[in-house]
């Protein structure tokens, strides 16, 4: 991947899917440079494949008895794409941000 071309990095908390409205989430915050809606995160799978998801809303967040604030992503997709993102188990992660990607 192309250094030059990351316009951010997310810090990733937890993961979770709200099937019944085709929607999977990211919680965390950014730790450097910035995310806008339509850009893309990658997942990294392996040292030669990625995943990459469409950023389709963001939003800030709050957890009961944390101070902290934090971002919550959302993605669009079906059930079975929503399944194999589940799987991934995506928490405690760095990702990626760019603008570019592949839906």
């Amino acid at each position: 991947m192309n250094a030059r071309n990351i316009e951010g990095k997310f810090r990733v908390v937890e993961s979770f899917a709200i099937k019944g409205k085709n929607e999977f989430y990211l919680i965390g915050n950014l730790t450097e440079g910035q995310i806008q809606k339509n850009w893309f995160v990658y997942i990294l799978l392996n040292s030669s494949l990625s995943l990459t998801l469409r950023v389709s809303n963001i939003d800030e967040i709050e957890i009961s008895g944390d101070t902290e604030k934090y971002m919550l992503l959302t993605f669009l997709g079906e059930n079975d794409i929503l399944d194999i993102w589940l799987d991934l188990n995506i928490r405690n992660e760095n990702l990626n941000i760019k603008i570019e990607g592949q839906d």
